[in-house]
């Protein structure tokens, strides 16, 4: 599950540096992204349970 985890912050992190570059703007977008996706993989995997 970390690996989970580990994978989407990077991936989204990947995602947010490619659109946006050194804006200001990067790091609240990346806050906010991880959050929403954290909150996914945390919905899904009490749903498998």
């Amino acid at each position: 599950m970390l690996v989970l985890v580990w994978f989407v912050v990077c991936a989204i992190f990947a995602f947010v540096q490619f659109i946006l570059g050194d804006s200001g703007h990067s790091l609240e977008l990346f806050a906010v992204m991880s959050a929403i996706a954290l909150f996914l993989i945390s919905r899904i995997k009490h749903k498998i349970k």
